[in-house]
């Protein structure tokens, strides 16, 4: 469609010229030259947004009922959104497909006046540490900007051997998309 578009628009910018409405030698041109080539250049930036689509990466996924952690992985099982379905919810880990910037954020809430306690892991490295305090649903949220490399995979696990329970029903979740 888009070349069908731009062979169009081609074939009416030389008679609009040719009319004496374009004066090209001094720079001018007339509002139906501006308005073809103005079209032309949305086409082209339509056409790039849909191209781009093709490199959409994003997930968004939310803890099930109240499970009770200790020293694992945390599962976001409830999955909304996986375009390119590189969040696994059978493990927690979301494992990046191309090099790149991505963002990355999480909710912790704790079940109760529990307090969780947790770590963003980067492959097996602690990227960073969180909690939540021990008040009536307590939670944080956390969001970072991962330059991460094909393969690279990111979770969140629990960093205590103490059970405690993290409150699901969509309020805990963890999500992420490619930036650049």
């Amino acid at each position: 469609m888009k070349m069908t578009i731009q062979l169009i628009l081609a074939f009416l910018t030389p008679s609009v010229c040719v009319s004496g409405d374009c004066d090209v030698l001094h720079g001018k041109t007339s509002c139906i030259t501006e308005d073809l080539l103005q079209m032309i250049i949305r086409v082209n930036r339509q056409s790039d947004i849909k191209q781009g689509s093709k490199q959409m990466i994003a997930f968004l996924a939310f803890v099930k009922g109240t499970p009770v952690l200790s020293n694992n992985g945390i599962k976001f099982e409830d999955v909304e959104t996986n375009i390119g379905n590189h969040y696994n919810p059978t493990t927690g880990v979301f494992t990046a497909p191309i090099s790149g910037l991505y963002v990355l954020s999480s909710m912790i809430m704790a079940y109760g006046d529990a307090k969780v306690e947790y770590q963003w892991r980067k492959n097996e490295t602690v990227f960073s540490t969180g909690y939540t305090n021990h008040a009536n649903g307590s939670s944080q949220s956390q969001t970072y900007v991962f330059e991460l490399k094909k393969g690279d995979r990111v979770f969140l696990k629990h960093r205590t051997s103490n059970s405690q329970k993290l409150y699901g029903h969509r309020c805990s979740y963890f999500n992420g998309y490619l930036l650049k």
